[in-house]
């Protein structure tokens, strides 16, 4: 009986550690569902000429749907940065998790200071930047413990704010909605490759431990 318990007590414990390593996507589902909700409900949207954020300003259909989605997404984004921490095998990636919590931050700002307030462009800027900087010491991070997926995240991320640079000097971006989603995009495959790392892991600890606890009965 105590055996069945603590075997309870661990499978309910490693469940938590799942959802927290999930806490990633989850910032990333918000997001996504709260642009959706509210290109639906401003059909004057142009994703060619308009950004993102003009759905937080007063002209837009329920602003506050938006700017409070934004912090929801922030509220994930923060909590997962802190399973990287905890789940660290590297100072690297330790700091790594530092510069994701900050750009967590930055994002509920963007919520704050809709558009249109001054601190609007900085705040929206620094949110992508950090995102971009976390994500690429992260894969140097996991590329250094063993996983060759590090290296393709930090390349993807840390090439990101150049690449934008180089659109915007060649030609322009179409529109801020277009960079901002190309923006979103690198932090969106980061993101899951990076959910997929650490879940391996946790199903790796998983079967170590049945494997462990099979050879202590036998």
């Amino acid at each position: 009986m105590f055996k069945w318990a603590m075997g309870l007590k661990i499978g309910n414990g490693r469940a938590l550690l799942i959802l927290w390593s999930l806490t990633g996507v989850f910032s990333l589902l918000a997001a996504l569902a709260t642009i959706s909700a509210c290109w639906l409900l401003n059909p004057w949207f142009d994703f060619w000429r308009d950004a993102f954020s003009d759905f937080g300003v007063t002209k837009a259909c329920c602003p506050w749907l938006y700017n409070s989605g934004l912090i929801v997404s922030a509220s994930f984004l923060a909590i997962f940065s802190l399973f990287i921490l905890r789940s660290s095998e590297h100072k690297i990636e330790s700091f790594s998790s530092g510069l994701l919590f900050t750009s967590s931050l930055f994002l509920a700002l963007i919520g704050v200071f809709h558009g249109g307030t001054r601190p609007h462009t900085f705040v929206s800027t620094w949110f992508f930047l950090q995102g971009f900087m976390s994500f690429t010491v992260l894969g140097i991070s996991l590329y250094l413990i063993g996983d060759a997926r590090g290296i393709a995240i930090a390349i993807l991320s840390g090439s990101a704010p150049f690449i934008a640079i180089l659109i915007e000097e060649l030609r322009g971006w179409p529109s801020a909605a277009v960079a901002e989603a190309a923006g979103i995009s690198v932090i969106a495959i980061s993101l899951i490759i990076t959910t997929i790392h650490y879940l391996e892991g946790i199903l790796k600890e998983r079967k170590a431990k049945i494997s462990e606890n099979s050879i202590g009965a036998h």
